[in-house]
């Protein structure tokens, strides 16, 4: 059974390494090491854990994901959905958006960035209501999709 908790300043490290291992395959993809969530210190995360919202997917005592929710003004930015490779396609990744999403009941708005050369983020994101507003290339193989949900919007 998993479990959404939120984070403690002591998570920090192993949420480093999970974002590590998930954002591997994007860089493979990419044929690129230097893209911002592999260049992303520890001291970010445990800047977000003491600041933001960060919450943990636990299945038991292990932290199998986490996912992030900045706030600035009306806008709740979405940033660090990862889940453990081993763990993924078992909704834990839906469970973590849906937590953020929820602990933010004053938003008007949800934002994210995600790179459409992962197979099937794009559509992760738009069954949860998300629609592309913005592609933007990054590098030669990179594009990004800036995304945007207005609070309360329904899943498809």
């Amino acid at each position: 059974m998993i479990s959404i908790q939120r984070a403690t300043p002591e998570d920090a490290e192993v949420i480093h390494a999970i974002q590590m291992r998930a954002f591997a395959e994007e860089a493979r993809l990419s044929d690129d090491r230097n893209i911002p969530p592999l260049l992303e210190p520890v001291a970010d995360i445990a800047h977000h854990i003491r600041t933001q919202t960060v919450l943990t997917a636990r299945d038991g005592d292990r932290i199998v994901g986490a996912a992030r929710g900045l706030v600035d003004g009306a806008v709740c930015t979405l940033r660090g959905v990862i889940v453990e490779p081993d763990c993924q396609g078992r909704g834990i990744g839906a469970s973590l958006l849906e937590a953020i999403e929820q602990a933010h009941p004053g938003i008007e708005r949800f934002d994210l960035t995600t790179n459409t050369l992962v197979p099937g983020n794009v559509a992760f994101y738009e069954r949860r209501g998300y629609r592309v507003v913005e592609l933007t290339r990054y590098t030669g193989k990179i594009v990004l999709a800036q995304m945007s949900k207005p609070a309360g919007a329904t899943s498809v």
